[in-house]
């Protein structure tokens, strides 16, 4: 079997991603964030555009659900980027750039965590979404390609070490895989 130069990428960008020594502290935070957050009546909001709004319903699928654990505990988790005609009359009648921030507005008093998705770091409707809520109750975390971008208003950041949008989705999964391997242990 040959590698192409993607599975190249893929594998270490995976590998400069694990071995980042505040890695493993990142997931436990975040994995804190959503088990605090669930003890507390309060939901985790996860949301994006794309290949990432897949990711959002994947992993909220694996915290309401399950990982791997068929045994333990629910945690408090929805995608925003399931309710089509939210999004779409939304995006219709006023702007795509805010979908997400009117979303967590109308639930503001339920949600204690947001988590965007976004390849490139730059998607406006996460970015908006994530600096309104800087203020408030709510904890904030990115998962992201790399970038330049300084995200001095969102609590937790996670910047997989690429830009090639295959690779950063890839190893995004392996991220949240690994905060719902925290969850369960």
């Amino acid at each position: 079997m040959s590698y192409t130069s993607n599975s190249f990428d893929i594998i270490n960008a995976l590998k400069e991603t694990i071995n980042d020594d505040k890695f493993e502290s990142k997931i436990l935070n975040i994995a804190k964030e959503i088990e605090s957050n669930t003890d507390r009546g309060k939901i985790t909001a996860i949301f994006g555009n794309g290949g990432s709004a897949a990711d959002a319903q994947h992993f909220a699928a694996e915290l309401v659900c399950t990982y791997k654990d068929r045994n333990r505990k629910p945690y408090k988790a929805i995608a925003l980027t399931t309710d089509t005609s939210i999004i779409t009359a939304w995006a219709n009648d006023f702007n795509y750039d805010t979908i997400f921030k009117r979303q967590i507005e109308a639930l503001e008093e339920t949600i204690g965590f947001l988590i965007g998705l976004s390849t490139s770091g730059q998607s406006k409707n996460v970015i908006n979404a994530l600096n309104s809520f800087k203020d408030k109750d709510i904890t904030t975390c990115l998962i992201c390609g790399e970038n330049e971008i300084d995200y001095k208003d969102i609590n937790l950041v996670i910047k997989v070490p690429s830009k090639n949008t295959p690779t950063i989705q890839t190893v995004t999964q392996v991220v949240y895989h690994s905060i719902c391997d925290f969850l369960e242990k």
